[in-house]
Formats: structure tokens, C-alpha cells, sequence
């Protein structure tokens, strides 16, 4: 009898962990919804194991610091808080979470589509994957829904924001820089010697030993792509 209670509960056990183990590999399941950071991104919670979290494929909501970030959030709040879900598992991004397209319970409602159909959030067109969301934000766009109802000035793409975010340190060192040593960077440029070709990322040494000048074009950093209207 013990020997059978001890295979029971060894076979539960096991049960559970590959359901865990199926999990963490990225597999699709079920939970409910818990804490809302912003409009595409959230925790689940399964039925057993630990919050999971997600951000939603094909997207992009407003920052927190952004117009709309809030009221964004608040939309998604809406759809799903405390809901139960189905999470379709796509893959997990370099932050270690699941990148998901998600489903209401009962109703299977594609959250996704939602938030696009009501103008709560940007397509992320530059590597979307659902081409029917286009037409949806175009929709929402051409009836001034939600975020595309704020003044153009407003409606700045979140990945735009944060580029332009993540720059404001490196262009306070270089301010601070310049004003300790006023003039650093506007040294004057020697001429290049007619007749010298010198081409992007080469350096002659023959030239630079007989002094010729020569000159380096430093590379230019690209920024994100900009919002491609369709």
C-alpha cells in the first residue's frame, strides 16, 4: 500500500515539473493576469508555477513617461486584469521574457487586435509578423482613436523615445566635457593635399610618414528606423 501512495505521489510530482520544465522552454498555457506594467507588457500566472512574464508580439505602447503611456496602460488593464488568459508562447526576447500573442477567457478575444482596433498602441511594423493589424491601426488612425487623437506633436514612436532617451546621458558627458575644455572639439581640420584620395576607415602609412595628412572619417551611429507609414 505505501509502495503504491509513494509511485502515486512520485507520478504527481513528476507531472508537475515537466509542466514547469514545458513552461520555461517556451510553451503556449494558461493563467491570470497579474500586475499591468504598460500597455504590451504584464505578468501571468499559471495554474501552477510562477509568474511568467510576457510582452505582446507586433506592438508597441506608449512609455509610462509618454503621453497616452498611462491611458494606454489603462486599456490593457481593462481587457485583462485579474482575467484568465490563454498565452500563445512565440519566443523570448533578450530580457528574458515570452514575447506572446494573448486570448481573453471565455471570449478568446485577440488582446493584441484589440489595443490596435481601439488606437491604444503602435504596430511595430519594422518586424511585424501579423500584417492583418495594418489595416486595424490605419482604421483606428483614420477615426482619431485613442493616441492618434492627440496633437501630431504628441504621437512620437515609443522606440523613437527611448533611443532619444537612452542618447540624453552621452550628450550630458559631452556637454560637461566641453564646457571643462572649451574648444576641444572644434579643432581646425588640415587640408587634405590635392591629388590624395584617402578612402572611409584606411590609413596609408607611407603618406602619414612623409607627413601628408590624413584623414579618418569616424563612423556616424544610425538611429532607430523611423515609423514607415504604409
Amino acid at each position: 500500500m505505501f509502495a503504491a501512495v509513494t509511485k502515486a505521489w512520485l507520478l504527481v510530482a513528476s507531472v508537475c515539473l515537466l509542466s514547469a520544465v514545458a513552461q520555461a522552454d517556451g510553451q503556449d498555457f494558461s493563467g491570470t493576469v497579474g500586475k499591468i506594467f504598460d500597455g504590451d507588457s504584464f505578468l501571468v500566472r499559471p495554474a501552477q508555477g510562477r509568474d511568467i512574464d510576457v510582452r505582446l508580439q507586433d506592438i508597441d505602447a506608449p512609455e509610462k513617461t509618454q503621453p497616452y503611456g498611462n491611458t494606454a496602460r489603462a486599456a490593457l488593464v481593462k481587457l485583462i486584469g485579474e482575467r484568465q488568459v490563454f498565452v500563445d508562447v512565440i519566443e523570448t526576447d533578450r530580457y528574458g521574457r515570452k514575447v506572446v500573442r494573448v486570448y481573453r477567457e471565455p471570449d478568446r478575444l485577440d488582446v493584441v487586435k484589440e489595443l490596435v482596433r481601439g488606437g491604444h498602441v503602435w504596430v511595430y511594423r519594422r518586424t511585424i509578423h501579423d500584417q492583418s493589424l495594418i489595416p486595424l491601426e490605419d482604421a483606428a488612425r483614420a477615426r482619431h482613436l485613442g493616441l492618434w487623437a492627440l496633437p501630431e506633436s504628441d504621437r512620437l514612436p515609443p522606440w523613437q523615445y527611448r533611443y532619444i532617451q537612452r542618447q540624453k546621458p552621452k550628450r550630458s558627458a559631452l556637454n560637461a566635457l566641453e564646457r571643462a575644455q572649451p574648444g576641444a572639439f572644434h579643432q581646425p581640420i588640415a587640408p587634405v593635399t590635392s591629388g590624395i584620395v584617402i578612402f572611409p576607415g584606411t590609413e596609408s602609412r607611407g603618406e602619414a610618414g612623409a607627413r601628408w595628412p590624413v584623414v579618418i572619417p569616424q563612423p556616424v551611429e544610425i538611429t532607430d528606423q523611423l515609423y514607415a507609414q504604409r
